[in-house]
């Protein structure tokens, strides 16, 4: 019982001292010059390469559409875009920063749209951090 009482005895008063630590963290000259470049270099880019899911592919602008309405009924939660390039109309959802962050997404709009499909696009820093 006596040894019990001194370990919490001695527990209490290390508990009372004040513990400091310090840490001193000293890099190479060139590996700060080239954090601050990456930095800078970055922030002026306002868009960034990423993945979203491309759901509908069609050169008619009524099947899109529908398509459009389909997806918004399904899932009213997701946003969408649609694109026109000549001639095709384009119809994509979400904003992924990895290929491997979609892919629950893209087993389940494929049960509703099977020639859904991973795209790389450009998507604002913006739209991927809201999303």
């Amino acid at each position: 019982m006596s040894l019990r009482l001194l370990y919490t005895l001695i527990c209490f008063l290390f508990g009372l001292l004040p513990l400091e630590a310090q840490v001193t963290i000293s890099e190479e000259p060139a590996i700060s010059d080239l954090i601050r470049y990456y930095k800078s270099e970055n922030s002026k880019k306002s868009f960034v390469r990423a993945w979203r899911i491309q759901i509908l592919t069609t050169n008619d602008r009524l099947e899109m559409e529908q398509g459009i309405k389909k997806f918004q009924q399904l899932y009213p939660g997701l946003n969408y875009d649609w694109e026109h390039n000549p001639p095709y109309y384009q119809v994509r959802v979400g904003h992924y920063e990895l290929r491997a962050d979609l892919e629950a997404v893209l087993l389940e709009l494929k049960q509703d749209f099977p020639s859904a499909l991973p795209v790389q696009a450009d998507i604002s820093k913006r739209a991927l951090i809201d999303y």
